[in-house]
């Protein structure tokens, strides 16, 4: 690996869902390509120290408030970076291209439109991706499932696996095709977890699906075009994921759970540990609240995945 370049990266966000993108130098390194604003973290200099005065010889804006999104290492070949990236929250100025670079405020869901240099995909995974992720739970029949995905969409619920293991196969296309009308009716994006997930896309709506461990490590081939994760439980799945393009993954079990109160834990420490070493956006799972999405979001994690956190409750 060639010498690591530390850079602070700023995701800039207007309040109204847009983000400020600008656009490289022909003549520079990825030249043309948009990018998320930054440059070097210099030696003695806290990476918001370098964020706050990255922004300001470039953009002329003065970091208020920030939040960090993703941690991303990348070889470039003939370089590599450590991209360091945080969600500016509040700032003082008006940002402008100080050293000529066109800028452009850009909405979250157009960012995949804009052609970026390869390490910054997962930043646009990580931005498009909300904070939480809702996995399915029990439920007494269609109807219960309905009222219960209903409740949570209805609080903003973006994100749903749709989990059901103690469906038959028909069962669980039903529960599909239901759910992929909720989510369509909310504006959210349903994910299948299911041993033929892959094959239900033809008949179901859905946006993606989600692997179990076993399947990331088998030779299912994913089609293009489709939004898809996977169960991770140490580093070695987290980077077999990364290798084989997954948009995200959960890594569990952080904390205990009530189905497996006593099951081994990562526990935060060794959470934070393997995040950083995965260079797209990965939830907290396992034992998760609302209280933990702070918390999560600190430790380097796009958010929480949960069942009982949301499933069946007013958020």
């Amino acid at each position: 690996m060639h010498k690591l370049i530390h850079v602070a990266v700023g995701a800039i966000t207007d309040g109204n869902g847009n983000i400020l993108l600008a656009k490289r130098p022909e003549h520079a390194h990825q030249g043309g390509l948009w990018e998320f604003p930054g440059g070097k973290v210099e030696p003695g200099e806290t990476l918001l120290q370098a964020l706050d005065r990255e922004l300001y010889e470039e953009l002329d804006i003065r970091v208020l408030s920030a939040e960090p999104v993703i941690e991303i290492i990348h070889d470039y070949g003939d370089k590599t970076v450590w991209l360091d990236v945080h969600r500016v929250t509040g700032f003082r100025g008006e940002p402008l291209g100080k050293e000529g670079q066109p800028l452009k405020w850009v909405p979250v869901a157009e960012l995949s439109r804009y052609q970026f240099p390869a390490a910054n995909y997962p930043i646009v995974n990580a931005l498009t991706l909300p904070d939480r992720l809702l996995i399915t739970g029990d439920y007494s029949g269609a109807e219960d499932f309905t009222h219960k995905l209903t409740q949570a969409l209805r609080a903003g619920i973006s994100l749903v696996q749709l989990r059901a293991h103690q469906s038959s196969d028909q069962n669980y296309l039903e529960l599909a095709r239901r759910a992929a009308d909720l989510c369509a009716k909310y504006r959210a994006r349903l994910v299948l977890n299911r041993h033929n997930a892959i094959d239900l896309l033809k008949q179901v709506p859905a946006h993606g699906v989600h692997l179990t461990s076993a399947q990331l490590q088998g030779s299912a081939k994913i089609p293009q075009g489709i939004l898809w994760s996977a169960s991770c439980h140490n580093v070695s799945q987290l980077q077999l994921a990364v290798e084989r393009g997954a948009h995200y993954t959960t890594l569990s079990p952080v904390k205990p759970t009530l189905s497996h109160p006593c099951s081994p834990t990562l526990g935060w420490d060794d959470f934070v540990q393997q995040v950083k070493k995965a260079a797209i956006p990965v939830y907290a799972l396992g034992g998760m609240t609302e209280a933990d999405l702070p918390i999560a979001k600190q430790k380097g994690a796009q958010g929480i995945a949960a069942i009982s956190a949301w499933w069946g409750r007013v958020v």
